[in-house]
């Protein structure tokens, strides 16, 4: 369980071209990410 302020691992996030994006390359800049849950 992650909270505040803790460092997440280093995701890799899908691009609408495809291509992945490592949450790494954007370090030191603010990042929001919102995780939707798709049901089925």
């Amino acid at each position: 369980m992650l909270s505040v302020g803790d460092r997440l691992p280093d995701l890799e996030l899908r691009l609408p071209d495809e291509r992945l994006l490592p949450l790494s390359d954007l370090r030191g800049r603010p990042v929001l990410l919102i995780f939707l849950r798709h049901l089925a």
